[in-house]
């Protein structure tokens, strides 16, 4: 099973790229045994306002393949045989059974990203926790199967959101942004892509929040506070040269010289840069630039050095935290820097790792059985079970990987050192450019139709020889970043 370290993707220049976008926080520890919504911030909001889809995930293999619902084969089949509105509250009735299942935690999880996944921001589904009887909220995001919330969803709504909870999880509990594609030829624009892409807002060593996306408790003039920031922008450029940004001010060491790059509007404006795809705080280690009042002006620019990595966020707000202001950031071109500011989403998640497909919620094709008894007493969670629970889910890997095996047990497998307690059976190479025809390609497109340039696999087959209609595609920002603890996993064409 594993991948390995894949050659980040060229997109085709002639395309129009966006992207719809997943965080990944797959915590094994306390974060990873919450529902979505007791974060602190619960579902990330949407990020511009084109029709793209950013949420935060904290799903671990180990709760998605052993929880009391999903690898259950009568709550499975409850739970797609009516709308999920009023299936969890009130509780009792005839959904009581399925309502008591949620005494797993695992459960209550897997829901909180099943309702993500299946509704749209608008919708939300009430439930009351059985084990300290408070009434909770998950809240939908993505939209994929809105029918879901009012009745039973079809086949084709229930391939997308398993789709959806196979790529939103991972054995190793890391906080990951993701870019998911994919199509629904009746809803073109479910899976748009993101013309700009904005900073993640969680510090990706610590899965917490960055304090400075937080709201100013109190009013401040303080220009290094870690409150009230957004982000702006990523960027790229060549590691060790000099970048130069602005909105509305030359650059600091250009203040007699230099071009006026971009400009702001309303409120005397602030402007800090950050290595990486995530905003920071002033006194981060991933902290690179502050810009205010730059060269005798009342806004702001930024001249710091291109980090190793080769790419930068950009954050801004008003000096005044009273105050509102908006900026529009321009680079200085033509440099050795070569940078390029700001970036699609296509352009940050250029990794492409594979896709997703099948059907979660078939009863019938489960390799274990989790349940809550009558009495309220939880079985089956501590299973060892060899392969695949779910026998009717697969993943294939894209071209360029070098020790696909690997990379698979480590990404599908809550114990991948024995290739057990996994979520899904992989199928081979996506698409094959040797051979692109099946049985050595799984898929049929490498670039579905609805959304040009977003390369979404599409027409996936399994490893009985049938096709799925409804694959999701992954894209990575760094080809590693699912596999912290195994590096030897995620090499490119044989090389560490």
């Amino acid at each position: 099973m594993n991948f390995s370290r894949v050659q980040p993707f060229q997109k085709p220049t002639s395309f129009p790229l966006r992207v719809l976008l997943l965080g990944v926080a797959l915590s094994s520890g306390a974060l990873g045994c919450q529902p979505e919504q007791d974060s602190a911030r619960g579902e990330e909001e949407t990020r511009t306002g084109e029709q793209s889809l950013r949420v935060a995930n904290s799903l671990t293999t180990q709760a998605l393949v052993l929880n009391a619902i999903t690898t259950n084969p009568s709550a499975s089949a409850m739970l797609i045989s009516g709308g999920l509105q009023d299936m969890f509250y009130p509780t009792g009735g005839s959904y009581e059974p399925l309502q008591r299942q949620l005494r797993d935690p695992d459960a209550q999880q897997v829901m909180s990203y099943l309702v993500s996944c299946a509704l749209d921001a608008s919708s939300q589904v009430p439930w009351k926790d059985p084990i300290t009887g408070t009434p909770r909220t998950w809240k939908g995001k993505l939209g994929l199967c809105p029918e879901w919330k009012t009745g039973a969803p079809s086949l084709a709504c229930k391939n997308r959101v398993s789709a959806c909870l196979l790529a939103r999880n991972n054995a190793l509990g890391r906080r990951v942004e993701l870019s998911l594609r994919g199509e629904d030829p009746s809803r073109p624009g479910l899976f748009s892509l993101e013309g700009v892409t904005l900073p993640v807002e969680h510090d990706p060593a610590t899965d917490a929040l960055v304090p400075s996306f937080t709201g100013c408790a109190a009013p401040s003039t303080v220009t290094t506070r870690d409150c009230g920031w957004k982000g702006d922008g990523i960027g790229r450029c060549v590691p060790g040269q000099v970048v130069r940004l602005g909105a509305g001010a030359r650059a600091p060491d250009q203040c007699g010289t230099g071009a006026v790059l971009g400009s702001a509007s309303g409120a005397p404006m602030m402007l800090r840069a950050c290595e990486g795809i995530t905003g920071c705080d002033a006194g981060s280690a991933r902290h690179l630039a502050h810009g205010v009042g730059t060269c005798g002006t009342n806004q702001p620019s930024m001249t710091f050095t291109c980090p190793a990595s080769g790419f930068f966020s950009v954050m801004s707000q008003a000096a005044d935290s009273t105050q509102t202001g908006a900026v529009s950031v321009q680079e200085e071109t033509s440099t050795p820097a070569a940078t390029r500011y700001p970036l699609s989403e296509a352009e940050v998640f250029s990794v492409r790792e594979g896709a997703y497909f099948g059907n979660i919620f078939e009863p019938t094709a489960l390799g274990a059985k989790v349940y809550v008894d009558e009495f309220g007493e939880l079985h089956g969670k501590q299973q060892i079970i060899r392969g695949s629970v779910y026998r009717k889910m697969y993943s294939c890997q894209a071209a360029g990987w070098s020790d696909a095996a690997a990379y698979a047990a480590n990404r599908l497998c809550a114990l991948p050192a024995s290739g057990a307690n996994c979520a899904a059976i992989p199928t081979g190479t996506c698409v094959n450019p040797a051979a692109p025809t099946y049985p050595s390609s799984r898929c049929v497109l490498s670039d579905g139709p609805v959304v040009p340039g977003d390369m979404d696999y599409e027409k996936c087959r399994d490893s009985t020889g049938a096709m799925w209609n409804e694959p999701i595609t992954v894209f990575l920002h760094d080809a590693c970043a699912l596999l912290p603890k195994a590096p030897d996993a995620c090499g490119m064409n044989g090389q560490r």
